[in-house]
């Protein structure tokens, strides 16, 4: 069975600052050659302060998951009147289709925003629907749990627990949160025909598909496909950790499509891409309200 299952080289991210607020291990798809699809890129940071004007969307799901450890809300505002606190623990799907414009930040004293930041694919036969979020509470997020195991299973299915926020989602998509006790460990079968990212934030890992290894340190990450011929049931993936480890796994269905990537949009040609920058430019993404400050 694990015989369709294709891992990548350990890849290391590459170092984003932005100001003295914004700290980030950054991913991008081309460095996996493929391997992640649907996954576009992914951002592990931490901010302490706004940094991010309003901005556009458009072709992507922007997903933003806030781990347990962040200090004070991630708040989020977007040009189709969403407007709240994503807490630590919580997640934040932003769907953005056609297009729309939001922005995130920390807001109030004392805040630390450690969190991802993912963007997601959509298929070209969704890149032009209307755009819409998905929300998740920490306490609507359920966990698996062994000995010297603890996973919460922000979205999709693992070891017969599913996330019920999935069904709102634009395409199935498996978010995991996994914590393993030195020498646990942990296995989730991947879907035939998915792929995506595993990411280790601490500890050490090994990740085995079959006669195959990867051992990763803090801030590696591997990309994971298994392949379409593989049986109903997919394939598993075993996680065994060294030491305490933290990390995340993120995998949705292989989309095989045409990428054409600027900026904050994601489309299937240039063509695609010049008709977005357009119709932004001409407010058809809606406007954006922001809360006045002052004095």
């Amino acid at each position: 069975m694990n015989s369709w299952v294709q891992m990548s080289r350990v890849m290391r991210g590459h170092d984003v600052t932005i100001g003295d607020a914004f700290w980030a291990n950054r991913f991008d798809e081309q460095v996996f050659d493929g391997l992640i699809d649907p996954v576009v890129m992914l951002d592990h940071f931490r901010m302490t302060q706004p940094t991010f004007a309003p901005h556009p969307h458009a072709g992507i799901s922007a997903v933003t998951y806030m781990f347990e450890d962040a200090v004070g809300a991630h708040v989020n505002y977007d040009s189709m009147g969403n407007h709240g606190p994503i807490h630590p623990g919580a997640l934040h799907w932003f769907a953005a289709g056609r297009g729309a414009v939001h922005t995130e930040q920390p807001e109030g004293e004392g805040n630390l925003i450690h969190a991802l930041q993912i963007f997601v694919n959509l298929p070209a036969s969704k890149k032009y629907d209307a755009p819409y979020a998905v929300h998740a509470e920490p306490h609507e997020i359920p966990e698996v749990t062994a000995s010297g195991v603890r996973v919460r299973v922000v979205l999709g299915r693992s070891n017969g627990v599913s996330a019920t926020h999935s069904v709102a989602l634009p395409e199935p998509f498996t978010l995991l949160d996994g914590f393993l006790d030195t020498d646990s460990a942990f296995g989730h079968e991947i879907s035939a025909g998915w792929s995506g990212l595993i990411y280790l934030l601490s500890g050490t890992l090994c990740v085995h598909a079959g006669l195959d290894t990867r051992e990763l340190r803090a801030g590696d990450a591997i990309g994971v496909a298994v392949d379409r011929r593989a049986t109903e049931r997919g394939a598993e993936v075993r996680f065994v950790a060294d030491k305490a480890s933290h990390f995340v796994v993120l995998l949705g269905p292989t989309l095989n499509e045409p990428l054409a990537k600027h900026g904050p949009f994601v489309m299937n040609s240039r063509g695609q891409l010049e008709d977005r920058i357009k119709a932004y430019q001409s407010g058809e993404f809606g406007q954006l309200v922001m809360p006045q400050t002052g004095a």
